[in-house]
């Protein structure tokens, strides 16, 4: 078996440092040989000891997470893993090229899959190296973890996303179901509410266009007039009109008309779309 690689614990949680310690001595392929409790300790640690990895908690007293990684000179810069009770920082820690951004508590099960990447950046030759390089620019350009997106990869479901997949609403009966975003094939206003198409029918959501579009991936739903988004999917043809006006047609006998000040923007949309 080959040498365990050697890390350094930074939290300033007692408790959080003395858990996170524990399980990861329960993972042969680290060592753990030293800890610290605030980011000035961190750095001078890492000076001393000259870690494989560094464990690090992002909100810390005096220099947080961020600045010490970046305080470090890159020729003692261990491989950084965050550790952190906070999501919205995660973007900045890759930006720093971290191996990977652990949410708080981090479970053994979580930590094992943490220290396999380490293991497949620590030895590059490994064909495993480049799926993580892959799903590390996925999760960047996407804003997903990347540990959803490893789930992701080993099921058939289609691809993770941040926006919203399914719309509660309520239905005739005044009961609360949801309802799948890819089943919605045009959205317009009506005063106060907004009115969501599907192929069975029309539900009516009462929520503000400007909330309402802000949930949905806007590579799908794009606005065809300021009432009235539709699913790009569902367009079967585009049709000009006069005034540099367009007519979608959705199948069904549903034309919905695109005004001038979007024309442009999905006649393109629809260009790139072409084989």
């Amino acid at each position: 078996m080959s040498k365990a690689l050697t890390a350094v614990i930074v939290d300033d949680e007692p408790l959080a440092l003395e858990g996170l310690k524990l399980r990861l001595e329960k993972i042969p392929e680290i060592e753990v040989i030293g800890q610290a409790s605030d980011g000035d300790e961190a750095i001078n640690l890492c000076h001393e000891l000259c870690p494989d990895v560094l464990f690090l908690d992002l909100r810390l007293p005096g220099l947080n997470g961020i600045e010490v990684v970046q305080s470090l000179q890159s020729d003692i810069l261990p491989m950084v893993v965050f550790v952190s009770a906070y999501g919205e920082y995660a973007l900045e820690a890759f930006e720093l090229n971290a191996i990977d951004y652990v949410l708080k508590p981090a479970n053994l099960g979580r930590l094992q899959k943490t220290v396999e990447r380490i293991l497949q950046r620590h030895n590059p030759q490994q064909p495993n190296n480049e799926k993580f390089r892959l799903l590390k620019a996925l999760g960047e350009s996407s804003g997903i973890p990347i540990s959803e997106l490893e789930n992701w990869l080993e099921s058939n479901q289609p691809l993770p996303t941040s926006f919203c997949q399914e719309l509660v609403i309520k239905n005739s009966d005044n009961e609360k179901v949801f309802l799948p975003v890819k089943e919605i094939r045009w959205i317009d206003a009506a005063g106060d509410y907004m009115c969501v198409h599907t192929d069975q029918e029309t539900h009516i959501v009462r929520i503000t266009m400007k909330k309402l579009e802000s949930q949905l991936d806007e590579r799908v739903f794009k606005r065809i007039h300021k009432s009235t988004l539709v699913n790009i999917n569902c367009i079967k043809s585009i049709r000009s009109l006069r005034n540099s006006e367009s007519l979608l047609e959705l199948g069904d006998d549903v034309h919905l008309k695109v005004s001038r000040n979007y024309s442009s923007a999905i006649q393109e949309l629809l260009e790139s779309k072409q084989v």
